[in-house]
């Protein structure tokens, strides 16, 4: 099945997963969590995206992410994987993959 472009989402709001490679833990220790979330801040600043809620299990992500510009979320999600990506491989001296696929966004459209 073809992958669709995230471009037809006509929201700032957004709902993202991430889940680690066959639902693998890729968050292993309390270290691994606090890599990510400052990650997540560092990189929000440089690409224009707002964290307003997340929560890190260990081997998945949830993220209520507010952009003005799906470019910016695009970025910002590559950016967070790729590094965290990096950190996990050396850490575990492992090559490969550590995110299952591509990260889901929805988009949110109302409160409820």
């Amino acid at each position: 099945m073809p992958r669709f472009p995230r471009s037809y989402i006509q929201t700032s709001y957004f709902h993202i997963i991430t889940q680690g490679i066959n639902k693998s833990y890729i968050f292993d220790k309390k270290e691994d969590i606090e890599y990510y979330i400052e990650l997540m801040k560092r990189v929000a600043k440089k690409e224009n995206v707002d964290i307003l809620a997340y929560c890190i299990m260990n081997n998945h992500t949830h993220m209520l992410l507010q952009t003005d510009n799906i470019e910016n979320l695009s970025k910002y999600m590559h950016k967070i994987n790729t590094q965290y990506a990096q950190y996990y491989n050396n850490k575990h001296k492992r090559v490969g993959y550590v995110f299952r696929d591509r990260y889901k966004s929805e988009g949110i459209y109302s409160e409820e």
